[in-house]
């Protein structure tokens, strides 16, 4: 973190700790811009929001040309608080509320994403104050290596449409003078190294394309193979380099609209939300008590776990840690990093051959930024920690710690009741 020691910062700050770079958060984001210079015709960075928001993240995203997808009316609200314009928000999601697709056509949002035909069913039914522009999510029935819960592009997942009802769905927005068919878009999941599965899910978006454009049904503007593109968590996980990754997706991109569709490329949409802020972030924790058992495993407490990062018990994430004040100690041999919550689940680290440890030390654990603050819960009564970002050698506040005031804000207590 430039100048700043991890280990002061967590004296600083107090832990649990998250920590953003926005040097790194910077160099993702340009990493996609060369990427997409393969792609001949214009594109569109789109923040996707569920891996991490706030409203100081929009902020810096808006300066920098970013847009957003959104799910619900909490993220369109911390979106539009940092300043994104509605024109900037596409909306997702699979089951996407009256009050949130009113609140969209409202304000004008860029798009929203139709998932199924009850939500197309439910559109139509609108009194809309102007034309709607729409985009089909197509249900690519394509499986990338990752977690089962991750893949979000098969052919019983509960997200998008099937081909015939892709068609369906056309042929409804089409024949609806107040609704617009500009975009076709899809996501198969995250986490994934392996293009060839994002490859056959464009074959199939540019595909209905050319279907779309035969039968007069619309003229697709803008092109959405969603995001997911992965990142390395752990040593033995593959390296990535998203610049060549990107570039590979454009230029297959770009092939394949040319070979269907001719020389006029719409508007290519890629849709980062992990690969744009896990690297910037770090997550620090305070040691507490150790524990040695007989078989010669270690069991290191730190004051965070669970409640700040689900995603080991959820679906088994491996991370790697250090001292953040003897990095390149030998190990002491194996240990297992659990946090203080009543759950077995509650771990961070199953395994990590950790140097010796003692009460008081700061342990890092990087790549930290998505979906740790995004699925963080109260369970046990925890509170959220604070977020620092570290902006080219200063520290500025993002989120200030949780309180047990912020806990008891929402809760209503009961009348006197009689017996």
């Amino acid at each position: 973190m430039g100048p700043h020691a991890l280990s002061d910062l967590a004296h600083r700050f107090g832990t649990p700790l998250y920590l953003y770079d926005l040097g790194t958060l910077d160099h993702a984001i340009q990493a996609y811009r060369h990427g997409l210079r393969a792609w001949p015709g214009p594109s569109l960075i789109t923040y996707a929001s569920k891996a991490w928001l706030s409203v100081p993240l929009v902020q810096l995203l808006v300066r920098r040309g970013i847009g957003f997808d959104v799910v619900s009316l909490g993220e369109m609200a911390i979106a539009q608080r940092g300043g994104a314009s509605p024109s900037a928000i596409h909306v997702h999601g699979n089951n996407k509320s009256r009050e949130l697709l009113s609140r969209a056509a409202g304000v004008g949002v860029h798009a929203i994403v139709v998932d199924n035909l009850h939500e197309l069913e439910q559109i139509l039914a609108l009194k809309l104050p102007r034309p709607l522009a729409l985009w089909l999510r197509l249900n690519p029935e394509q499986v990338p290596d990752t977690h089962a819960y991750r893949q979000t592009g098969h052919a019983t997942s509960k997200f998008g449409l099937l081909w015939e009802e892709a068609q369906e769905a056309a042929r409804r927005i089409a024949a609806a003078p107040h609704l617009r068919l500009t975009g076709l878009h899809a996501h198969i999941g995250s986490q994934f190294t392996q293009l060839n599965p994002l490859f056959r899910t464009l074959d199939r978006l540019v595909q209905l394309a050319a279907w779309v454009q035969k039968e007069g049904l619309g003229h697709i503007r803008y092109l959405s193979p969603g995001g997911g593109l992965g990142v390395p968590y752990h040593p033995q996980d593959p390296v990535t380099h998203l610049v060549a990754m990107v570039r590979q997706l454009a230029s297959y991109a770009a092939q394949v609209w040319r070979t269907k569709m001719g020389a006029s490329h719409p508007t290519l949409v890629l849709e980062p939300g992990r690969s744009l802020v896990a690297r910037p972030g770090i997550a620090l924790y305070t040691v507490g008590t150790i524990r040695h058992l007989p078989q010669g495993l270690r069991i290191v407490a730190v004051d965070g776990g669970m409640s700040d990062n689900i995603r080991p018990a959820l679906y088994g994430a491996r991370y790697t840690a250090a001292l953040v004040d003897r990095p390149l100690a030998p190990p002491a041999g194996p240990a297992q990093v659990v946090g203080p919550l009543c759950e077995s689940g509650d771990f961070l680290i199953e395994s990590i051959p950790l140097p010796e440890a003692r009460p008081g030390d700061v342990l890092a654990i990087p790549v930290s930024g998505a979906y740790h603050l995004s699925m963080a819960s109260n369970y046990n009564g925890m509170l959220r920690p604070p977020v620092v970002l570290h902006a080219y050698g200063r520290l500025i506040m993002m989120q200030r710690r949780e309180t047990p005031a912020d806990l008891l804000r929402r809760d209503e207590p009961l009348p006197p009741v009689a017996d």
